[in-house]
């Protein structure tokens, strides 16, 4: 049976159990009445909380959903990486999808085990703790809050259905786990709630770290902050089409002017070293505790090993390329033109996509890794946030939302000059190619196309490189995937339907 991990002793120690039974405390584990006996105790376990970070804010939860988007072709002799996903003719055995699935729940049984035993701590000891105490171990307490929203929000956006209002209540969501409770008893295993209950619990999760995440918030935080709550905050109302909540949130984050767009080289740089005055939260890495690799597929430069001897898997469409006009400073920061060589296929010079060619301070030598620091939240996202919220809630919002996108655009674009909206549709459309332009490989481009409803279609090769492109019935140019159809969805892995008879009925539609 499938085996995924989780962090329960003192020491964080990876210790693999059961998929049937996600939250059964493994026979190694220290039990909670000796683990915790002081706040230094939990303070070393609250390092976990931070820990699910380095794999869900960089990695494959990245570009496993754009090179499923519309933006990037597979070249003809790709290997077959990522290739079910990519084609969407993903089985519920495949690995890509238990590594998400299992990944996700062992992050979100970690922080269950730390929501049970912190406040059963503060009671256990409330005689002996000061009011300093007390308030540190709330902290912890919502920042488990805050990872669990989180690996919530990065399943049900890969697993379920974009949110409607009109449909929530009937669509399906995900199993909710909300305590540590180990048992072997398959019949008390969760179904899969409705998607209103799934975002509504990920809502609650939200609120919950707002009232004991105090800290204030400045760039590239490595820790939550209040700034780091509202940014996610936000983006949750967006995707449940709360858009006031959503633009007031956003737009209370771009006043507060704590965070400042980066420009000309400071944006080049962002995406080479990582910090930058735009990073609302920073996930720190160093060379003994990384995360996984972003821009592998894009490059993988396995000669010379500096990005100027690419064998890549995937290319941008020459419809993603020529999103960018003149004077973008983006195009510069994403893309690099490189001569691409295959045995068979031919050879070319393209533009590859070099976003994510790896921190110089996490790798030994030259050779590239494609390694980045995670930025979960930057205030370019909030930018975006504001504007689409204001296109959708129409009238007077329309003006604020406008010059929202136009201070985002003005900051990546040289000599740019201001566009009036008119019209709410007007700054919708800007809105939703101003997010392909700005959020490129960083896993928001299928959730966009489905909560917009846009299929994906796959446009143009880069020309003259055709031959060089894998074509087929499920890739090449003008490949178009209903956005409604099942491959859309991820497939619930066929290990955990095997192993809990309450979602047997409840897999995605197609697999």
């Amino acid at each position: 049976m499938k085996k995924i991990f989780q962090f329960v002793a003192v020491a964080l120690a990876t210790l693999s159990i059961s998929s049937c039974d996600l939250e059964k405390l493994p026979y190694t584990a220290i039990e909670q009445e000796v683990a915790f006996q002081s706040v230094q105790d939990l303070a070393n376990y609250r390092v976990g909380f931070y820990s699910p970070l380095k794999q869900l804010t960089v990695g494959g939860r990245l570009y496993y959903e754009d090179i499923r988007g519309d933006m990037f072709h597979a070249l003809a002799d790709f290997g077959n990486f990522v290739g079910l996903p990519y084609a969407w003719i993903m089985e519920s055995t495949d690995q890509d999808a238990e590594g998400l699935w299992f990944g996700d729940y062992s992050y979100i049984s970690n922080m269950n085990y730390a929501l049970d035993a912190f406040p059963k701590f503060l009671e256990d000891y409330a005689e002996t703790l000061d009011e300093d105490d007390v308030k540190l171990v709330n902290q912890y307490i919502a920042e488990a809050h805050m990872t669990r929203a989180i690996a919530y929000l990065d399943l049900v956006t890969k697993f379920c259905k974009a949110y409607n209002p009109a449909t929530a209540e009937t669509d399906l969501g995900l199993m909710i786990t909300e305590h540590y409770a180990p048992t072997s008893d398959n019949t008390k295993y969760p179904g899969r709630s409705s998607l209103k209950a799934t975002y509504d619990f990920i809502m609650e999760d939200i609120k919950a770290a707002e009232a004991g995440i105090t800290a204030a918030g400045a760039p590239n935080s490595v820790y939550y902050t209040v700034d780091a709550v509202k940014a996610l905050k936000a983006r949750v109302a967006l995707y449940m089409q709360d858009y006031q909540t959503a633009s007031t949130l956003a737009h209370s984050l771009i006043d507060g002017g704590k965070y400042a767009l980066a420009e000309g080289d400071n944006f080049v740089d962002m995406w080479v070293n990582d910090a930058s005055t735009e990073n609302i939260m920073l996930v720190t890495m160093s060379l003994q505790d990384a995360g996984a690799a972003t821009g592998t597929y894009f490059i993988y430069d396995n000669d010379k090993g500096d990005g100027t001897t690419p064998d890549p898997q995937y290319m941008p469409t020459q419809a993603l390329l020529d999103l960018y006009g003149e004077g973008d400073i983006r195009f510069e920061a994403y893309f690099a033109e490189r001569y691409v060589e295959t045995e068979v296929f031919g050879e070319d010079d393209l533009w590859l996509f070099y976003k994510y060619t790896g921190n110089p301070a996490l790798r030994t030598g030259a050779k590239w890794n494609y390694v980045q620091m995670g930025k979960p939240f930057r205030i370019a996202e909030q930018y975006l946030i504001a504007a689409e919220a204001d296109a959708q809630l129409g009238g007077n919002y329309v003006a604020n939302g406008a010059a929202a996108l136009n201070t985002l655009r003005a900051a990546r674009i040289a000599n740019y000059t201001e566009e009036n909206y008119m019209t709410d549709a007007q700054l919708l459309a800007a809105v939703k190619t101003e997010r392909a332009r700005e959020l490129v490989g960083e896993g928001f481009r299928m959730q966009d196309l489905k909560r917009w409803g846009q299929n994906v279609t796959r446009g143009a090769s880069q020309s003259p490189s055709t031959q060089m492109m894998k074509t087929g019935a499920n890739y090449g140019e003008m490949t178009n995937k209903d956005i409604n159809s099942p491959g859309a969805l991820w497939p619930i892995p066929k290990t955990e339907i095997d192993a809990n008879p309450q979602i047997r009925g409840q897999q995605n539609p197609g697999y």
